[in-house]
């Protein structure tokens, strides 16, 4: 990819707009290179490279705004992109909050590694195949990507603002199911992304652990009745309500809509004085980060929330100048949330019922945060231990209350490249079997 000038593209595509008529215009390009191998039904099966392309062209004129979205970049391509940009715009609504970033001299980031080492690649596959047969003997390996993806990123806008980003990383998911002569348990999956593999496949996220659960959960017995409890939420559980948060409370969406239950709380506690939520694509500790946000700013860390107080909404530019209300600095991801001085063992030990919760399995949350939905590859915890694996448990809770309700976060976690997450116990849960 040496020879491809992304960033002359994209200042072509702009002026390409403003030739047509454009107040403003932004135009963004990626450009990604991405060799995979797989593993299917236990079984290394497939090496292959893709490349894929696409542009993003917006036009601004007289406050309406028309978007444009292709993957070729010969001139006629860009230039008849551009023209119905023009078109889309001049047909839309107008709205006074459409706007593009203001002006900064070109930046360029770089990071990891700008071509696979694809040798590794398979050992560290192999090894891993060969580390859950012989570890996790009643486990199946349904499905598993190992990928390296070389990127190139590039925006330009009329304003002025220019940014270029090359990035490589490598990716990892695993998806598996156990089984023990007719019994099997339900299937389960993680993944996560670093710039080199300098560690075993085992170890990336928190892909070990669920593989040992994933052999115990065979046998599952459901609840019976009913109750008010705890739920223990794992690292991978977490990022799901993590991403909850951002849905009904913090994103463009409920801030425009005016339906966010904390649309009005900035600066006021909306969790327990134990939840700092941070996001840090810069780093140092998120490790595969980025250089800008999608609507041309500068990326910086910033607190989402700190110490239970909700210092930062993740709305973009086209939000806050709908609303009113500061732009996130950071665009909202690379989450990390801080660890606690809790020891995990304490932390189950300190529940006297309730559900260690490893993935669930449900529709997004209303408007108001309610949310309800199965428990899958999880745990009952009784009188402090973890007792057994359950099935057919429904649970159901508000996510704002959730977060209020904490009072342990584990001083462990679990580092996916992109994010940083503990354990976290909370109470209040409904929690109902058969």
């Amino acid at each position: 990819m040496a020879d491809f000038n992304g960033m002359e593209l994209v200042r072509k595509a702009v002026r390409a707009m403003e030739d047509e008529g454009a107040d403003k215009a932004q135009a963004s390009l990626s450009r990604g290179e991405q060799s995979e191998l797989n593993v299917d039904a236990g079984r290394m099966s497939l090496y292959r490279t893709t490349v894929n392309v696409s542009i993003r062209l917006n036009a601004h004129v007289g406050g309406r705004k028309g978007t444009v979205s292709l993957n070729r970049y010969d001139d006629e391509a860009i230039r008849t992109a551009a023209s119905e940009a023009i078109a889309m715009a001049r047909s839309s609504e107008p709205d006074p909050a459409n706007d593009v970033s203001p002006a900064r001299a070109l930046e360029s980031f770089s990071s990891g590694d700008e071509e696979p080492d694809s040798e590794a690649m398979y050992e560290r596959l192999r090894e891993f195949v060969d580390y859950a047969a012989s570890t996790y003997p009643k486990t199946r390996l349904e499905q598993c990507i190992l990928d390296f993806s070389r990127g190139q990123s590039f925006y330009s806008n009329s304003n002025g603002a220019e940014f270029e980003e090359r990035s490589g990383l490598y990716g990892f998911f695993a998806m598996f199911t156990s089984k023990d002569g007719e019994a099997a348990s339900s299937f389960n999956y993680s993944g996560a992304s670093h710039r080199g593999l300098k560690k075993p496949l085992k170890d990336w996220g928190g892909i070990d652990e669920l593989m040992r659960q994933s052999a115990e959960q065979t046998r599952v017995e459901p609840l019976s009745g009913a109750f008010t409890g705890d739920l223990v939420l794992t690292p991978d559980c977490l990022g799901d309500f993590i991403g909850y948060l951002d849905g009904v409370y913090l994103g463009d969406y409920p801030l425009i809509t005016g339906n966010s239950p904390w649309k009005d709380r900035l600066g006021q506690a909306v969790a327990s004085p134990l939840v700092t939520v941070r996001s840090e694509p810069n780093g140092p500790r998120v490790e595969v980060g980025y250089g800008y946000t999608g609507d041309g700013f500068r990326a910086e860390n910033c607190p989402i929330i700190e110490e239970g107080r909700l210092a930062n909404y993740t709305i973009g530019f086209y939000a806050s100048n709908k609303t009113g209300k500061a732009r996130c600095p950071s665009g909202g991801g690379a989450v990390v949330v801080e660890p606690g001085e809790t020891a995990l063992a304490d932390m189950v030990r300190d529940v006297k019922r309730g559900i260690l919760l490893a993935r669930f399995s449900g529709g997004n949350p209303s408007d108001n945060g309610d949310f309800s939905g199965v428990a899958k590859n999880s745990y009952l915890i009784e009188d402090g231990r973890i007792a057994r694996p359950v099935g057919e448990t429904m649970i159901a809770g508000n996510v704002a209350k959730l977060f209020e309700s904490v009072r342990a976060v584990s001083r462990e976690t679990v580092d996916y490249g992109s994010g940083i997450l503990p354990w976290m116990l909370a109470g209040g849960v409904s929690v109902s079997g058969k």
